[in-house]
Parts: structure tokens; C-alpha cells; sequence
């Protein structure tokens, strides 16, 4: 499934794009397509460091432990969900 996307360049930004095409050998496609992608994934990897894992943000939410056992889990879910709703809502997540 492709899309196409119109692109409007400064003469700057023109130019090192065609440079980059003259000297891979590869089309315009496939320089931004490559370099879309490698902007994504540099942003993902910072976000990655700084962002707590599901772990660590269910070690905080303190969910009170829920009787009876066989229903822990589901309960333990809508407890998690609402938690998470409330921090999101408030900005602190």
C-alpha cells in the first residue's frame, strides 16, 4: 500500500537531496523513505530510555490485593486501567 505525499524544498534542501540520490544511486523515494525512517527510529530510541516500563508503573500504582483469588486478575486490570486513566488525565504519566 503505497501513499503519495508532495513534498515542497527550500533550494538547500533540494540540492542534498539530489545529492544523495547522485551518489547512492537510488531514487528520491527510497533516500526520504530511508531517511523518515531513520528519524523515527533515533526519536523512538530516546523516548525508549526515558519512558518507565509497564513494570515499573504498575510497581507505583500500589493495587490493594482483591478477594476472591479467581478474580484477582480481571479486577487487578480495571484497577490498573482507572490508575492510568487518572495519571494520564492529570499529565503525570
Amino acid at each position: 500500500m503505497s501513499e503519495t505525499v508532495t513534498l515542497r524544498l527550500d533550494s538547500e534542501t533540494a540540492r542534498i537531496l539530489n545529492d544523495l540520490v547522485r551518489r547512492e544511486k537510488r531514487t528520491r523515494s527510497e533516500v526520504i523513505r530511508d531517511a523518515l525512517r531513520a528519524r523515527w527510529h533515533s526519536a523512538y530510541e530516546e523516548t525508549e530510555e526515558t519512558r518507565p516500563t509497564a513494570w515499573e508503573v504498575y510497581r507505583t500504582l500500589k493495587i490493594p490485593k482483591v478477594r476472591p483469588y479467581r478474580d484477582t486478575a480481571r479486577q487487578v486490570s480495571k484497577l490498573l486501567k482507572e490508575k492510568l486513566v487518572a495519571k494520564q488525565r492529570d499529565g503525570t504519566l
